[in-house]
């Protein structure tokens, strides 16, 4: 595997405009080290994602994942629970966690929300429509508040104004975390993973419409799992703020963590924000560092806790592009390009095809693979995924014309959910956006 540079978002012309405007200039060759206060600038100049010519393939998964997503949005689409905004209830339409729910708190949480806010991610990336990138933006943002309610400052310095509708609704002011439940604004028991899975989002949402306030979100994720995940004692990374079940440490977390602080240092290195970047890219270091004497198996797959050694596929996609990030933006002859081929080949070996976890995690595993694929030419991940979304068109599909059942057919209670499940669905949804996006 060689060693590769990131493409810039911005060109060195477009760069060196905008240090100008700043009143501040080049030194030496290559890159500027532009300062931490010019990164808001860089970023306004990055265009959206060019439109480029699908294949057949990916054309007809595209249309799949268009159609799949629509339905997703209008069977879970939830108009009449508001959220807490700490003066009132504010109308939030959102998604139920599950179709007909008569639950007191029925809407979505995170790890029921993550799958569709990724299929219109992918979807958005693949192609770039006005209609696709505002169905993401309303998603990932929410329609507007009133102007003189409107959020001010970035999620990552604290926001005064409460935060109404879409993804950025999840922020809980009091943790200073994404709280499992849109509107949360207490001290809500809040997920370390869940936060690193909506981070990923929003840095993909990012890769999409090409708006900064969706890396300070995945921003103001990492600092929280960095701050309150991270035990400063002894090392690892629990599960959530209670430090359950038992005190253990998650591979999830750690594994998701990493992922999301690597995404980061990539995402400000092509900005040209070198000092985000590497205070980002040095946690990430500590996080691998430690799950890899202390965690690992003799493969140097992520166990799922300290008293349960299993590796998981969906944690293992995550730590191998984890690595693999960091094999591009570390300097040449550090180890973790032989660490990433070596887990990417251990994952294929240990997994193989057998992915039966439900969509809802084995799609991380594959997103990420495909990912890890196409960076580094390895044509297995594509195959794979190819084959699981023409078994999921075929077979997981109900009655209603939801993709309710697991990609083999089976009842999801099977494979940790119940019936009729968000999650469910748009994890199906989005493979096939991400073999539209992403694959060949």
């Amino acid at each position: 595997m060689s060693e590769a540079s990131p493409t810039p978002l911005v060109s060195e012309a477009a760069l060196s405009k905008a240090m100008g405007f700043a009143g501040l200039h080049a030194r030496g060759g290559g890159r500027a080290a532009v300062l931490i206060g010019v990164a808001a600038l860089v970023l306004a100049l990055v265009p959206a994602r060019p439109a480029r010519a699908l294949s057949t393939q990916q054309s007809g998964l595209l249309a799949l994942a268009q159609s799949g997503a629509r339905q997703a949005r209008e069977a879970f689409r939830d108009g009449a629970h508001g959220v807490w905004n700490g003066h009132s209830n504010v109308p939030l339409h959102w998604y139920d966690e599950r179709l007909h729910s008569h639950n007191r708190y029925p809407l979505a949480t995170i790890w029921g929300a993550v799958p569709l806010f990724e299929s219109l991610c992918a979807i958005t990336i693949a192609d770039p429509t006005p209609a696709n990138r505002r169905a993401l933006d309303v998603f990932a943002e929410g329609a507007r508040p009133p102007a003189a309610a409107a959020r001010k400052g970035s999620l990552s310095r604290g926001a005064k104004i409460p935060v109404y509708m879409g993804a950025e609704s999840y922020w809980d002011r009091a943790v200073e975390g994404f709280a499992p439940y849109p509107g949360d604004r207490g001290a809500a028991n809040t997920w370390f993973d869940d936060n690193s899975w909506w981070g990923i989002a929003f840095i993909d949402a990012y890769r999409a419409l090409g708006k900064r306030r969706f890396l300070d979100d995945a921003q103001a994720a990492f600092d929280f799992i960095a701050r309150r995940g991270w035990d400063s004692s002894t090392g690892g990374m629990w599960w959530n703020t209670d430090h359950t079940p038992a005190g253990q440490k998650s591979g999830e977390a750690l594994a998701a963590g990493s992922l999301l602080g690597g995404l980061l240092a990539q995402a400000w290195q092509q900005a040209g924000s070198a000092a985000l970047a590497a205070a980002d890219l040095r946690r990430v270091k500590q996080f691998l560092s430690w799950g890899d004497a202390n965690f690992a198996d003799s493969d140097g797959l992520y166990w799922r806790t300290q008293n349960d050694p299993t590796p998981m596929p969906y944690v293992a996609g995550v730590e191998i592009e984890a690595k693999e990030l960091l094999c591009r933006l570390v300097a040449a002859g550090n180890p973790y390009c032989a660490q990433a081929t070596r887990l990417a080949d251990a994952a294929y070996e240990r997994f193989a095809y057998r992915l039966n976890m439900g969509p809802q995690f084995d799609v991380i595993y594959l997103h990420w693979m495909l990912v890890y694929g196409q960076q580094t030419g390895d044509p297995r991940w594509a195959a794979m995924a190819l084959t699981f979304a023409k078994q999921a068109q075929a077979h997981a599909r109900s009655s209603m014309g939801l993709y309710l059942k697991a990609w083999n057919g089976s009842d999801m209670s099977a494979h940790q959910a119940e019936p009729d499940m968000l999650r469910t669905d748009a994890a199906t949804v989005e493979l096939f956006g991400w073999l539209a996006a992403d694959g060949p």
